[in-house]
């Protein structure tokens, strides 16, 4: 390990509600990436890594929302069908709410989907049924 280099990128970020941290005694938030890339810039490294959070959100939503967590199928064909059915239904999902969300003007419907998805279908069917 003692041949291996890495570099350490850190961002700071100011915090909206500028409270102060104990241990620090500013408003920011601080996050840093360990990464052996040396050949892209730091807002490059920290934009790929941004859009890797923002693919494992998508996961994270299929897993718990969408019934991948649990595939109901033995057979690899079977769940195979099952998990891009289920992601073209997330597709359609996510389309109707901000078709829906476009005639209601503070956009409860996109904003309820965003802050809470824990709750996503049972807002989707409050507003739209």
């Amino acid at each position: 390990f003692a041949d291996r280099k890495y570099r350490l990128i850190i961002m700071r970020e100011q915090r909206d509600d500028h409270q102060t941290d104990i241990f620090t005694g500013d408003a920011y938030t601080y996050r840093s990436i360990l990464t052996n890339d040396w050949q892209n810039s730091e807002k490059e490294v920290i934009e790929l890594y941004n859009h890797r959070g923002a693919s494992e959100k998508v996961f994270d939503e299929m897993n718990n929302d969408f019934g991948w967590k649990h595939l109901p199928f033995s057979f690899l064909n079977e769940n195979t069908v099952f998990m891009i059915v289920m992601s073209i239904i997330r597709n359609f999902y996510i389309f109707m709410v901000k078709k829906v969300s476009l005639i209601f003007s503070n956009k409860t419907l996109l904003n309820s989907y965003k802050n809470d998805r824990k709750s996503c279908f049972k807002i989707f069917f409050l507003h739209f049924i």
